[in-house]
């Protein structure tokens, strides 16, 4: 993760200079004209879904569910979306010929939660699975400028970088909660490119943005705080390696608010 936050201070370093979107009326011609009167960044944040498939852990609960079909009252559900916040910062923007060029960074964690239950000792026993998966991502934007009011984005493109969390709980009457947790050992390498449209009710300052597309990632292994690896199922030794195999549609609703610096 040092590496990731040194590039992102190197790229807003070799940024901090460019402008954004609305041509100053003292600006008459030339890029460097444009580009010393215009400056515009700005944060943002939204709330999103995210899909996925998880082949290996999925399977890990189907083993999980028929080895207790006798005495579950409630079986576990399988994972294919998590759902949660996103927020960033738009570093610049630059409006060409009615062409907005812009570098953002974001950071989103999401969130699932699955329980199977059983009768236990006079009462309901209860185990969840509380999966978090987080994802920070280094991209451009790509958008037509329609009016002043309405950005039509033609794509928003994100290298990313991926991990997840896996809480395992046991609730059972009468005893302490039993808890642990589990970790990718490594954060994977990602990619997201989407597309939508902003609306601006107080331009430039103020829009809301509305973004779907698809991601590009997976989380192999996972690893329990003492080293060891999760499991295929349990009914071998065997490590998981496909825990999460592949990404899938998302889609976010986000609050931009620029801040002008020229």
């Amino acid at each position: 993760m040092k590496k990731i936050f040194t590039v992102t201070f190197l790229a807003i370093a070799l940024t901090i200079n460019f402008s954004p979107r609305i041509y100053s009326q003292d600006d008459c011609c030339g890029l460097g004209s444009i580009f010393s009167s215009l400056f515009q960044s700005g944060v943002f944040g939204g709330y999103g879904i995210q899909k996925f498939s998880a082949k290996g852990f999925n399977h890990y609960i189907d083993v999980y569910n028929e080895n207790r079909s006798s005495t579950l009252t409630k079986k576990m559900d399988h994972f294919d979306q998590v759902t949660g916040f996103k927020v960033g910062a738009n570093v610049f923007q630059i409006l060409v010929n009615d062409i907005l060029l812009g570098m953002k960074v974001s950071y989103q964690w999401m969130k699932s939660k699955n329980e199977a239950t059983a009768m236990l000792n006079g009462g309901t026993a209860r185990r969840e699975y509380d999966l978090t998966l987080k994802t920070f991502g280094i991209g451009f934007s790509l958008a037509y400028y329609a009016s002043k009011n309405f950005d039509i984005k033609i794509v928003d493109a994100f290298l990313t970088w991926n991990s997840a969390d896996l809480v395992n709980r046991l609730i059972e009457p009468n005893v302490p909660v039993s808890e642990e947790k589990l970790t990718n050992p490594d954060n994977s390498i990602g990619f997201s490119a989407g597309t939508g449209i902003t609306f601006y009710p107080l331009p430039p300052y103020l829009s809301f943005e509305g973004s779907v597309g698809y991601s590009f990632f997976s989380i192999n292994e996972m690893e329990f705080n003492n080293g060891s690896r999760l499991i295929v199922d349990e009914n071998t030794l065997d490590e998981m390696t496909d825990f999460i195999d592949a990404g899938g549609l998302f889609a976010t609703i986000q609050l931009n608010v620029a801040i002008p610096l020229n």
